[in-house]
């Protein structure tokens, strides 16, 4: 499972992880959660902080995008980590997202696509069909 949640769209990942640990469910998890600065924007840190060390969350990967000069966001992220990310999809994980829907959303689609193309060994034209597969049953969004 494979979860992009900035701000308050970690919301329903916290659910999906505490689940995931009291059931005991064996899977890798990996959440990617941006916001402004780490400092007061980190929600929920310490509690993931503690699934991670716990193992239910497998992976933590964090964007902050008013930190430093130049502006990261959780779609940045995902394209430095867009080998792991691929191989995760590859392997079958879900991808879901949550939050914003005027800019987060569609910038984490065109990184989903740029992962895609650019760790896919696909020709251009198979890329679009991919990721469509993928929309079809394992990428998710709950956008507002």
């Amino acid at each position: 499972m494979i979860m992009v949640g900035p701000g308050t769209g970690v919301a329903p990942f916290r659910a999906f992880l505490h689940e995931r640990q009291r059931l005991r469910r064996d899977g890798a998890r990996w959440l990617f959660f941006g916001h402004q600065r780490r400092a007061c924007d980190f929600f929920y840190e310490d509690e993931l902080e503690d699934l991670t060390a716990a193992g239910t969350l497998t992976r933590l990967s964090t964007a902050f995008s008013r930190d430093q000069e130049e502006k990261v966001y959780v779609q940045d992220r995902m394209i430095e980590e867009g080998a792991d990310l691929y191989r995760w999809l590859d392997a079958g994980a879900w991808f879901y997202v949550c939050g914003d829907a005027k800019r987060m959303a569609p910038d984490v689609d065109r990184a989903l696509h740029r992962i895609v193309a650019a760790h896919g060994g696909l020709s251009e034209s198979a890329r679009p069909r991919h990721v469509a597969r993928l929309a079809a049953g394992r990428y998710l969004r709950d956008v507002y």
